[in-house]
């Protein structure tokens, strides 16, 4: 019998190489099943934030490379993200200053274990604000400055949502994530609501400034559910008009988000363009929800030449975009066949079509599970769990998704550019795997250069459906003019990186039997890879 031993990847093998098969995954699996601790200080000490642990998980879903006959070199890093310069990837953690079991410094750990460089916060005006003209912004119930400031050591850049209403100054009307709704005419045309709201808008600019540069106006506003009476797109020019100049007297080189439409709508935005607040906003923000992740990127693209002919940035934030990990899930979604595996590849889609489409920030919904309202199903209406996060609910333990993330956030931060497809790239499909025939057309990919060596790099994908188990196919990768020094393969579903055979004739580079799936593979440099050391 042969002598099988752990390679670098955790995987068993032997003469005949990777043993396939349940064993396989299973110790796989529990070689990463606990997330590592922050590191110690120098010293050996460690403060409160850095004993904190992390509860163990299943570990990452297993990628579509490990079968496919390729030498593991071993594991990517996973990187802080005090540890990261920066990059376009960011978590909305809409309710992280509020009371939780959790405390805020756990919370925050979590979120800097991803890798995130941009946290989306929502200030909650009603908690700050509850006496009039008097402004709380630390207490049990909604720790704000510690939220800012624990940002701020961990190098994460937030982005605030001006949002929400007061008891103090309209009726009560929870929107369905429990925050106060407000009603626009009064914000914009009750002189006294108007007042004291600009008040708490320029003391909020002021208080944040020194950390927060981004600011975005409102949530959803092309939809009912966060006003508390119908609100026209006019209506919400006016808006974005008053609150971009209260915050540019405060922060003059504020960058102010309008948009943050539900989706992708084109006539919404061009109403937008023929309103008051068409000359007070930088760059146009959307929430791409949809089934398949790449779902809206036509309607990106569009929006992108209607705001170049309207002489405005074609630079388009996405600030908020979820997909649940299980069909019981609370708000959108409910009742599709959703497993955490799909969960992961639609997270990692739907992230990299936005770096595609050159957006300046990709911001996931959201950082742990939370109670939320069912909208499907026998229970409709009752309080059920909304299961976008990349946390689970209660137990913290982490997804598949949360690895895949942090897998991307590690390898493809800003030492790495978006480049233009200047030279040719083909796939000649080998093998169809799950597909019975695989179109070329179906294969999605984005290109980069590596900023210090000049080197290429390309990410590559199957746009389809998400499975639960997918067959890969197998393609023959030839990529002109691409000299890439010891390329590698990385598979940022479960971080494992594989070496790769290869031959460039005339100065094309040439990949067989590539593993072609429907969840995004890495071709690059190994110098641009950071691997985990071994225990």
């Amino acid at each position: 019998m042969a002598t099988r031993v752990m390679n670098r990847c955790g995987v068993l093998t032997g003469c005949r190489g990777v043993l396939s098969g349940v064993l396989a995954f299973m110790l796989a699996g529990a070689a990463i099943a606990a997330d590592p601790l922050p590191p110690k200080a120098a010293g050996g000490s460690t403060n409160a934030a850095q004993e904190i642990g992390f509860r163990t998980d299943t570990g990452p879903a297993a990628g579509p490379a490990r079968d496919a006959g390729l030498e593991c070199l071993g594991q990517l890093r996973q990187r802080r993200s005090n540890e990261i310069n920066g990059s376009r990837w960011g978590v909305s953690c809409h309710w992280i200053a509020d009371e939780h079991p959790l405390d805020v410094e756990q919370q925050l750990e979590h979120l800097s274990a991803l890798g995130a460089k941009w946290a989306f916060l929502v200030p909650d005006w009603d908690r700050i604000e509850q006496e009039k003209g008097q402004y709380a912004w630390n207490t049990p119930s909604h720790r704000l400055d510690d939220i800012v400031a624990g940002l701020a050591r961990r190098k994460i850049m937030p982005i605030i949502q001006i949002y929400g209403g007061n008891r103090l100054y309209m009726p009560a009307a929870p929107d369905p994530n429990k925050r106060q709704l407000a009603d626009a005419a009064k914000l914009l045309d009750d002189p006294p609501v108007r007042q004291a709201w600009h008040r708490f808008l320029e003391a909020l600019v002021r208080r944040y400034q020194p950390h927060v540069k981004v600011w975005e106006i409102w949530n959803e506003p092309n939809g009912p559910w966060f006003w508390q009476t119908p609100t026209s797109v006019q209506a919400y020019g006016r808006m974005v008009k008053v609150v971009s100049e209260t915050i540019r007297r405060v922060q003059p080189e504020a960058v102010i988000l309008a948009g943050s439409t539900a989706n992708v709508p084109l006539d919404y935005l061009q109403a937008f363009l023929a309103s008051e607040g068409a000359e007070r906003f930088d760059h146009w923000s959307v929430h791409p929800y949809g089934d398949l992740p790449e779902a809206a990127d036509a309607r990106i693209r569009d929006a992108r030449e209607v705001l170049r002919a309207q002489g405005k940035s074609p630079v388009l934030w996405q600030s908020e975009c979820g997909f649940p990990s299980s069909a019981d899930t609370g708000g959108w979604g409910y009742g599709g066949p959703w497993d955490e595996t799909k969960h992961a590849k639609w997270v990692l889609r739907r992230l990299l079509s936005d770096a595609a489409l050159d957006m300046q920030a990709s911001i996931y919904f959201v950082l742990h599970d939370y109670p939320s309202l069912l909208e499907g199903g026998p229970n409709r209406g009752r309080m059920g769990t909304n299961r976008k996060g990349l946390y689970r609910w209660g137990s913290w333990q982490r997804k598949p998704a949360a690895h895949a993330f942090a897998h991307l956030s590690s390898l493809l931060d800003d030492r790495f550019e978006s480049v233009a497809a200047a030279s040719p790239v083909g796939f000649e499909i080998t093998a169809p795997g799950s597909l019975a025939a695989p179109k070329r057309e179906l294969i999605k990919t984005y290109r980069l250069k590596h900023k210090l060596s000049g080197q290429p790099a390309l990410v590559y994908w199957l746009g389809v459906p998400m499975a639960t188990k997918f067959q890969p196919a197998r393609v023959t990768l030839m990529w002109s003019g691409a000299d890439l020094v010891r390329p590698v393969l990385v598979d940022l579903l479960d971080g494992r990186v594989y070496a790769l055979p290869h031959e460039a004739p005339s100065g094309q580079l040439r990949l067989e039997n590539l593993p072609l799936a429907d969840s995004p593979l890495v071709v690059c440099s190994r110098d641009a890879v950071e691997l985990a050391v071994q225990e």
